[in-house]
């Protein structure tokens, strides 16, 4: 079974985050027995509005949360990940969104406290990019505690390299230019498999999806009538749980252009001829479905025009010569 990974935001009164903490405290009570007593009255988040729940195939298996430290600092709280889906990268999963959370509300930093006994929890934010601090608040002159700071920054935009180091994704040079004010539009392979599943997403909504939610929606397949209701489900699902929105349904096109064989559509020699150039049907046969997908919807107005002879470079359609006479004409 493909594993659907949905990461929700909520607040520390939603069932499901209670249900994780209560797994943790009876961890917790159970690898620190009496020490425990003197960190559990620092474990209470009543009233957090900034929570984290991530679902696998629809069950609740990872969550965290952070408050506010200090004007420029919020302090990550409550991590945790059910036993059995441990060592799947999920910790990292709740790191980054909690701090892609901060970074949107503001904050510059995070702390966390971990106990000296929790070696992988401490390599997990060691490799997330926090150091040692001085035990700060409540945990000074705890020996048992171990007290980490990073400095938050921007970096979960999807670049180039990081579609290309995963396999089974197609993805073209000509989107690098899809850039504005660090907002990347929806690549091309995802807006594909959204018109076959019959369903829309904002950028708006793109823009609150992590990473790994990035790749997943790009590597996920979407090639029979099955997999499209699959892929309408997951995404309808992962866009309520980001943003509190219903999904939009698009109309299925059964007969989309960029699967017509017989003729190219002539959407897309109008645009070419605007550069004095045009795509034989010979071409257009030897492009890729996604390649046929991308050239149609560059032809469409609102699209710049440079983009669209990118991409008919990149798709071998046209000589470096003519290339370079477009350029310089």
């Amino acid at each position: 079974m493909n594993k659907w990974l949905i990461i929700k935001r909520t607040n520390s009164n939603d069932p499901d985050f209670q249900l994780l903490i209560s797994h943790l405290d009876h961890e917790l009570w159970n690898e620190l027995k009496e020490d425990q007593a003197a960190y559990d009255q620092y474990n209470k988040v009543p009233d957090i509005k900034t929570v984290i729940v991530v679902y696998e195939n629809k069950k609740p298996v990872a969550c965290g949360c952070f408050k506010k430290h200090d004007d420029d600092t919020v302090e990550i709280k409550r991590m945790f990940v059910e036993k059995d889906h441990r060592g799947n990268g999920l910790s990292k999963v709740v790191v980054n969104e909690l701090e892609k959370w901060a970074i949107e509300a503001g904050f510059k930093y995070a702390i966390l406290e971990t106990s000296v006994h929790f070696g992988p929890a401490k390599s997990l934010y060691t490799k997330a990019g926090y150091a040692v601090i001085e035990n700060y608040d409540q945990y000074k002159g705890l020996e048992e505690s171990v007290c980490m700071k990073k400095e938050l920054i921007h970096a979960d935009v999807v670049d180039k390299s990081s579609f290309r180091e995963v396999k089974g994704i197609e993805y073209f040079d000509f989107e690098d230019d899809f850039v504005e004010k660090n907002i990347r539009c929806i690549p091309m392979i995802v807006r594909f498999k959204m018109d076959k599943a019959g369903i829309k997403l904002k950028l708006a909504e793109w823009s609150r999806f992590s990473v790994e939610e990035r790749i997943e929606l790009a590597k996920k397949v979407c090639d029979n009538e099955a997999e499209a209701k699959e892929y309408n489900s997951y995404l309808s699902e992962l866009i309520k749980g980001r943003t509190g929105n219903e999904a939009t349904s698009l109309e299925i096109d059964k007969n989309p252009a960029w699967n017509d064989m017989h003729s190219v559509p002539a959407a897309v020699n109008e645009k070419a001829k605007e550069f004095g150039i045009s795509v034989s049907l010979e071409q257009w046969q030897q492009l890729t479905n996604l390649q046929r997908f991308a050239l149609i919807k560059l032809s469409r107005p609102g699209h710049e025009s440079k983009n669209f002879i990118k991409a008919i470079k990149e798709f071998g359609l046209m000589s470096e010569k003519k290339l370079y006479a477009i350029h310089n004409r």
